[in-house]
């Protein structure tokens, strides 16, 4: 039987579409379906992700794109392919090398059935997750991961490791990254990337959150537990034991990598994956001679507060019930943070008169410097540009320039104002910038080829388009752009 529409829920031994035969569900995720299929037109076996929320953007279900066409590495899963499935088009799919294998989360649950009974053979599971990040920061451009965890880390036959999931793996100042919604993953996040929007900055910022998360991972592995339990105590870097307090059987040197690792201050962290590995390394050394090796204790349950509940309905995308409750924890206590997720919240609800609404009655917040007072900002600007109020978010862009660092996503908010206000050389200009300093970044590339229509400039135009093409090539609304082009005789 084959799958024709994608109001069906996907089922063994269908087809999808012309290209896979569906054989067995890997994993049931919230936002996907993993199955083992064979390719139908050479009958390999390769892994098949499904995306559930097909009706999104081709560009926002693409996950890893940046590795497509990449040699492979032994420590990476290979992603083969992505794209709408021929012939309905109707469902998106993702193909990857399949692996037989269980997630390192897995495994460290069943540390009491013989997995994990010395370092040993935890920090040899480490240090292949090393090189696969060291590989991934090493390409031309290079590649963050953005979401290293236990169940993003498979573990094969002799203790083979992959690392999977680039749901959130970015080339630097990348816009169309998915945001960390997942409880369980924002606890293996930097403080920065912490806030359920998107990661952002040059390569050295994403890097150094890629390394905050190695420090959490090796601080599982050493204590069995976690720094953090909650979102709330990841973003204000709330004081956690130090690993030599949860378990003596810790040296000092690996205590020390740990803690670099997890400093809150992205330039104190590690710089590269060399100097992490370099300092691991000799860790492990004296981890071998300081004390017999030892099973690290198991993982206790974790504590919960008001940002667990929230995150919870942000991944059910539940984005009212997530407003109400961080709308309640501000109330209580006046912690900023809470107010920044419940303008999120509200932000992807599609609620921007609430937001601009719940910002006149707490206007303190746009105006402050700092992590959370930018966030604000530029959610304030986003939603004042889609209900029209140009004055407000030229006046918060302004705030922007003298208190914040220069983001790509500024430069576009200044670019869609002046477009909005008909200012098309303006926003042309604008625009021409961020893409001398963002080359190839598709959204500029867009909003380019928009100007340059509106411009009547279909030359101009065409040549963006092309560019928008060689990153984007299956896209439906860039190819159905090209055909058009073709019939008015500017392609």
């Amino acid at each position: 039987m084959t799958l024709r529409s994608a109001h069906f829920m996907p089922q063994s031994d269908q087809r999808l579409g012309n290209k896979y035969l569906l054989l067995e569900r890997l994993g049931d995720g919230s936002h996907g379906w993993v199955w083992r299929a064979e390719r139908l037109a050479d009958g390999e076996i390769v892994a098949v992700k499904i995306p559930k929320e097909l009706s999104r953007d081709d560009r926002a279900l693409a996950e890893g794109r940046e590795l497509l066409g990449i040699a492979g590495h032994p420590n990476l899963i290979r992603i083969f392919d992505m794209g709408r499935v021929p012939p309905e088009r109707e469902w998106y799919a993702i193909e990857m090398e399949y692996f037989p294998s269980e997630s390192l989360a897995q495994k460290l649950e069943q540390r009491s059935h013989h997995f994990g009974l010395t370092f040993e053979r935890l920090f040899g599971i480490y240090r292949q997750v090393l090189d696969a990040v060291a590989y991934l920061a090493a390409l031309d451009p290079p590649v963050s991961h953005g979401d290293l965890k236990p169940h993003n880390i498979l573990v094969g036959q002799g203790d083979q490791v992959k690392v999977t999931d680039f749901g959130s793996s970015a080339l630097p100042e990348e816009i169309y990254l998915r945001t960390r919604e997942n409880g369980g993953t924002v606890l293996y996040a930097a403080p920065e990337f912490s806030d359920c929007t998107s990661r952002k900055g040059d390569f050295g910022d994403l890097l150094r959150g890629d390394i905050y998360s190695l420090g959490v991972l090796l601080y599982q592995l050493g204590t069995g537990r976690l720094p953090h339990d909650t979102q709330a105590q990841v973003r204000r870097h709330a004081p956690f034991p130090k690993p030599r307090e949860i378990t003596q059987a810790i040296a000092p040197a690996l205590e020390q990598v740990i803690l670099r690792c997890l400093r809150r201050l992205p330039a104190q962290r590690y710089g590269t994956i060399a100097a992490l590995r370099r300092d691991f390394d000799a860790a492990v050394i004296a981890q071998r001679a300081f004390v017999p090796a030892a099973p690290p204790p198991a993982h206790g349950g974790p504590a919960l507060d008001w940002s667990s509940a929230v995150l919870r309905a942000f991944e059910r995308g539940d984005y009212d019930a997530a407003a109400r409750l961080a709308g309640a924890e501000h109330q209580r206590s006046g912690d900023s943070a809470a107010l920044l997720m419940q303008l999120n919240a509200l932000f992807r609800d599609r609620r921007w008169q609430r937001l601009m609404d719940l910002l006149e009655r707490h206007g303190a917040v746009a105006m402050e410097p700092g992590a959370d007072g930018a966030a604000v900002r530029l959610l304030a600007i986003k939603a004042a540009l889609r209900l029209a109020r140009y004055d407000y978010a030229a006046r918060l862009l302004t705030l922007a320039r003298e208190l914040d660092e220069p983001t790509l996503e500024h430069g576009l908010c200044e670019a869609s104002l002046a477009g909005l206000q008909a200012y098309y050389a303006g926003a042309r200009a604008l625009l021409e910038a961020l893409n001398r300093s963002h080359p190839r970044t598709p959204e500029v590339l867009l909003r380019l080829i928009q100007v340059c229509e509106q411009q009547r400039d279909y030359a101009a135009a065409a040549g963006y388009l092309r560019a928008a093409l060689r990153r984007l090539p299956e896209d439906p609304a860039l190819n159905a752009r090209r055909d058009r082009y073709r019939a008015l005789g500017a392609w």
